[in-house]
This record gives C-alpha cells, sequence and structure tokens, in this order.
C-alpha cells in the first residue's frame, strides 16, 4: 500500500482523502468538476504506484462518469475512488435515477460512444438505484490498477482483452 495522500480541493465540505480513498459527497448537487475528479484520482492511484497506463484508462472513465452526470443530472452527489492494486473502483453518484442506456450511433455522428468507452475499459461496470440521500443513482466502476512493482508493464490489461467479448 502505498503512502497516505492528504489533498486540498476548491469544495472542501465532506472531502477526505487517504492513500486508499479519495471522496466527494455533498448533500444535493455538487459542482465537482471533472478536473477535480481526476485530480483526485490521479493522487489516490499515484499513492499506490500504479502504472500510468492504467492511470489513464482510470481518468477517462472518471471523466466521462463526471461530465455525463454534470450534463445530465445536475452534478455528482458523491465520488469516490478506492484503490488496492491490481484494482481500483470508482463510484460517481448522481440525482438522475434514470440508468445509462446503450445507444448506438452512426460514427458520423458525434457522442454517444462514452458509455461503451466506461465498459471497454472497466473489468466490471454495476449501476444500482439510489445515490447520496437514497435518490439517484451510483456508478461503480472496477479497474485494472496494477502496480509498477507488481511487472504492470508486462500484463495485458484485462478490460482491453475482454472488451470484445461483450
Amino acid at each position: 500500500m502505498g503512502p497516505p495522500y492528504t489533498g486540498h480541493a476548491r469544495h472542501t465540505s465532506n472531502i477526505s482523502h487517504s492513500g486508499e480513498t479519495g471522496r466527494r459527497s455533498h448533500p444535493g448537487h455538487s459542482a465537482l468538476t471533472c478536473e477535480e475528479a481526476r485530480r483526485t484520482a490521479r493522487a489516490v492511484l499515484s499513492a499506490h504506484g500504479v502504472v500510468d497506463r492504467d492511470i489513464d484508462a482510470a481518468l477517462l472513465v472518471v471523466t466521462e462518469l463526471v461530465s455525463n452526470a454534470r450534463r445530465h443530472a445536475g452534478g455528482t452527489t458523491a465520488f469516490r475512488v478506492r484503490c488496492l492494486p491490481p484494482r481500483a473502483v470508482v463510484e460517481v453518484a448522481d440525482a438522475e435515477p434514470c440508468f445509462p442506456v446503450d445507444r448506438p450511433s452512426p460514427a458520423s455522428v458525434p457522442g454517444r460512444f462514452g458509455w461503451q468507452m466506461v465498459k471497454g475499459l472497466a473489468e466490471r461496470v454495476d449501476v444500482r438505484a439510489g445515490g447520496f440521500g437514497g435518490i439517484g443513482k451510483t456508478i461503480t466502476v472496477v479497474l485494472d490498477a496494477r502496480a509498477a512493482d507488481e511487472g504492470a508493464a508486462a500484463q495485458p490489461s484485462r478490460a482491453r482483452e475482454d472488451a470484445g467479448r461483450r
């Protein structure tokens, strides 16, 4: 386990960070930006020595989930990153009760590929009803978070290998 991380964010109410968890919870909608969420995720994963390739994949997932919460649900109601190599868990809750939907779209139409990208990068994705305060939904994504000292550079990502089987 990596060293503890203490961080600061613009909105400091109910925020805690440790070597294992970066969490933000707010009653109602949060003004959490994608940049703040990425910074938290990067700090937690880096504190555990996670390889850059897995950090990059996690940051793509964090950006997609937080930006969708901002765009479609008025913001996040909770955000958490946990890491215990070789896995990391990202959780994003919002107040919108509707679950994400796969909507095929021709390549010529912009957008509508983010949810497929999240599922392709993830080892597992769960969506459950109820977010912060029991309203909305929580999306939980399990990702590879291999530490450099585990020989991660030589190991292919399981999510990328399985992506074609979904």
